[in-house]
């Protein structure tokens, strides 16, 4: 059974491994790191027992919340991870007065664009060559 927990720092060099093994533009285990330490950020983890397979990170700005990453390892996925990932992302957002949520995420990304849009988001606007292989969608959701 998959468990939702908070990550600690005994937790940077798995988040840094998928990090670097599914992001196109990774961040090293200094920046996951830092990310732990800012009292703003929160980087929820899915675990299968000790086993991290995937996590999910936002950041809250007076009533805004910025989605960073949801990863789920691939040799889990499509077993409803990143969506159980992001509505705890969601949870969060809500309990901590956020009045949106938003993220980016790439244009060709189909399997993102679908899990993020399930859970209500809408594309906002496009950032052209966001990423090294292209253009972003923003999308947002009220809460």
């Amino acid at each position: 059974m998959i468990q939702i927990r908070k990550a600690g720092e005994g937790d940077v060099a798995r988040i840094a491994e998928l990090e670097q093994k599914y992001i196109e533009c990774p961040w090293s285990e200094a920046v996951v790191r830092q990310t732990l330490a800012d009292e703003l950020s929160t980087i929820y983890l899915l675990c299968d027992h000790e086993t991290i397979l995937g996590y999910g990170g936002l950041k809250m700005v007076l009533d805004t919340a910025e989605v960073y990453n949801i990863v789920v390892d691939e040799t889990v996925r499509r077993r409803g991870y990143g969506s159980m990932a992001l509505e705890k992302l969601l949870e969060h957002a809500i309990e901590n007065g956020a009045r949106e949520i938003f993220l980016e995420v790439g244009e060709h990304n189909e399997a993102a664009l679908n899990l993020y849009t399930s859970h209500g988001f809408r594309i906002s606007h496009m950032r052209k060559n966001y990423y090294k292989s292209g253009n972003a969608y923003i999308m947002r959701k009220e809460l």
